[in-house]
């Protein structure tokens, strides 16, 4: 892990989505044992970390790539670019999700693209592919190296000139990054027509269980959806949902009339409190870490490595 830059320590008190203040903590520390309040609200059942950094101290953690340097330690920018990039003429699971929606081709926009490295499959189906990000680093690789149309998130004119309401606008894993998800939300929605699709990619809390307990929960993502606060969120910032693929995390949206609703103290909390749980507990896969750490005690770990490999 990289050292800790003083500005991690520059934080923030943030409200739940419903509005809540307060919430029930469950964990302290992220996946990279840096301090952070995991908090369960009460009201709504939506979870969050109730001390992010703070808006200067997150753009600088974007802008600087220091992000990535914490999923990627060791690795340049060039080379996460690289590997992240799909392979020429090759069809992501992005790429398929959206054409089971019945869109063939068009215009998409990728809202935090990173280095581009998720519309490369569109364009080279034949699709106009447009990007923005606060990473200028990534900005640039990606225009220099895989030639795309990439831009820095500035203000909503400049971004409404370039993209001129766009088929698709793809947010994927980005959602749960940004302290107001409302107001991301609503930006996004100003660029949409009627017909344009906003589709996200979020980790979900049903799906706690594709990144364990101990690595989902970490500094770059302040909020945790359920499918059920996400649809609440969605709502509420004038989307309806016309597609939903809980197990992949997938939705797609399109502009509807503002929902103002927020699930029960009952429904909403006990949900929340049922899925945080079940991804604690996963037995199956503590009981696999246990085997292997009992098998690396007794020296027998290389051995059991062969035996099933020979019967695979």
């Amino acid at each position: 892990m990289l050292e800790n830059p003083p500005y991690f320590d520059d934080r923030c008190e943030l409200n739940c989505i419903c509005g809540a203040s307060s919430g029930l903590r469950f964990r302290r520390r992220d996946r990279y044992g840096l301090d952070f309040n995991f908090v369960l609200c009460r009201k709504c059942g939506h979870v969050r970390i109730k001390n992010p950094l703070s808006e200067s101290a997150a753009i600088r953690f974007y802008s600087s790539s220091d992000y990535r340097s914490l999923y990627f330690l060791g690795e340049t920018t060039e080379a996460v670019l690289r590997r992240k990039t799909p392979l020429p003429n090759s069809k992501s699971s992005l790429l398929s999700y959206v054409e089971s929606l019945g869109i063939s081709s068009g215009t998409i926009v990728e809202w935090g693209c990173g280095g581009g490295w998720n519309l490369v499959p569109f364009r080279d189906a034949g699709w106009k592919t447009i990007g923005f990000d606060f990473d200028q680093t990534y900005i640039s690789l990606g225009r220099e190296l895989l030639h795309l149309e990439l831009f820095e998130i500035g203000n909503l004119s400049e971004a409404r000139e370039v993209a001129k309401a766009p088929d698709v606008i793809l947010m994927n894993h980005v959602i749960e990054h940004v302290s107001q998800p409302h107001n991301t939300l609503s930006l996004l929605r100003e660029l949409c027509s009627d017909s344009t699709v906003l589709v996200v990619g979020v980790p979900l809390l049903e799906t706690i269980g594709i990144w364990h307990w101990h690595d989902f929960f970490h500094i770059a993502h302040i909020h945790y959806f359920s499918h059920r606060t996400f649809t609440m969120t969605v709502q509420n910032a004038g989307f309806s949902v016309v597609d939903a693929d809980v197990g992949r995390g997938m939705f797609a949206l399109k502009k509807a009339e503002v929902e103002n609703s927020t699930p029960t103290h009952r429904s909403g909390f006990r949900n929340s409190a049922f899925l945080l749980c079940k991804g604690f507990l996963e037995p199956r896969f503590r009981c696999r870490r246990l085997a292997s750490r009992l098998l690396r005690v007794f020296g027998l770990l290389g051995l059991a490595r062969k035996l099933r490999r020979r019967n695979s």
